[in-house]
Order: C-alpha cells, then structure tokens, then sequence
C-alpha cells in the first residue's frame, strides 16, 4: 500500500487540496493522507506556542472533510486523513476507512485507545518511539479488535540517509515505513526489509518553497 501524504502542501487552498488528490492518483498511489488538527489545540498539546501561526496557516478547515472525500472518491482513490485530538476523531470518522496516528501522539495511551471503539483499522508512526514502545505497540495489537500497523520512521525532516536503519522493519516486525527522506529509492529498500505499506510525502509543482513541508515532499514526477 503507497500513500501519498499530501501534509501541508495544499497551503490552506482547498483548490490545492483537490490537486493534490489527483496528483496521487495520477502517480499510482493507493491513498492520499491529509492532516486534520486545531491550531490552538495542536500548539499547546505539544507545548509548541511559537507555532501556532504556522499550525494556523496549514489548518485544515472541517469542512473540507467532506469535499475532500468526495474528490478521492471520484479520482478513485483512498481518502485518508492523521488525526492529533480525540473530540476530531467521531468528525473524522465517517469519511475515513482507516485511522492514522503520527508519531507524536502514537505513546499518547488514552488517545490510542479513543480510537477502538470505532473498529476501524489504525496506522501508527514510531518516530519518537524507542525499542521499548515500539514492543509494548506491537504487544497491543495482540489484543486489538481491528487490525493496528506499525510504521517504521525517523522524524526528522528532511531525514538524512545515514539515519535510517531499515533493518528495523525486520528486527521488529513492523508493518512498513512512513519516509521523510528526499530519496526515491529508500521506499524499495523499505519493501526487501519487508515493509508493506509506505507512506511518502509529495507536493504539487509550484507548491511554495517555504511551505513547510516542501523540503520533504516529493514533486509529482519524482513521486510516480
């Protein structure tokens, strides 16, 4: 499974957001994932008050949820969308067949388990997970209902090749791996270390070079 993490590079233009889903869908991608938050909440769940006016600029209006599935839908492609508050996730929920949990919030106990009663499938990032809690997810999914993948990455953004440690689907037995790095390669190598999703970021042609997530986000060509 190839998701396209669209992130923010629809730089709060919905017109762009519709972009982006036909750009994944052109280059083959299973999905295309969005970021659902509040500014206000988001700044102060991380501590991060220096933030809030980028979080402000890249906020996903709720709104948008609708129009963005129905798009996905008619280009033929997964609607999906991380969600970093519990009170978003019944808003998200109907437009969504599978959940995603980034790695800030993927040690957050009580945030995981808001999102079982749902029964849908859950994909969490590891960035910020060392062995240990990278073990106690794995040990979670022995008891969860619906099934629940683990992502290998490294938050660091872009991430440096020399920083990954691929192996570590192997080792572990994680379920694929969410990329930040500028390669089109490190995907491939993910796959022979046994991953089975990937999930990469990508960007329209003149998405803004200040745009936070330009730096890591492939442009169409390279992402097909």
């Amino acid at each position: 499974m190839v998701i396209g993490e669209a992130g923010s590079c629809h730089g709060g233009d919905l017109d762009q957001a519709h972009a982006l889903i036909g750009v994944a869908t052109r280059c083959g991608a299973d999905a295309v994932k969005f970021q659902t938050f509040k500014a206000e909440t988001l700044a102060m769940r991380r501590r991060a008050a220096e933030s809030l006016p980028m979080y402000a600029k890249y906020e996903m209006p709720l709104w948008w949820l609708e129009s963005l599935k129905t798009e996905a839908d008619r280009c033929g492609i997964e609607f999906m969308t991380t969600v970093y508050h519990e009170d978003y996730l019944s808003i998200v929920a109907p437009f969504v067949r599978r959940f995603k949990i980034g790695s800030f919030e993927a040690q957050d106990e009580a945030f995981l388990l808001a999102h079982k009663p749902f029964g849908k499938p859950v994909i969490v990032s590891t960035g910020l997970c060392d062995e240990a809690a990278v073990r106690g997810l794995l040990a979670r999914r022995l008891t969860w209902s619906s099934p629940l993948a683990l992502l290998y990455c490294v938050s660091a953004y872009p991430t440096p090749i020399e920083a990954l440690r691929l192996s570590q689907i192997r080792f572990l037995g994680l379920d694929g791996f969410s990329d930040h790095t500028e390669s089109v390669l490190t995907g491939a190598f993910a796959v022979a270390a046994g991953a089975q999703i990937i999930e990469k970021h990508l960007r329209l042609e003149d998405t803004r070079t200040d745009n936070p997530d330009f730096v890591h986000s492939l442009s169409p060509d390279r992402f097909a």
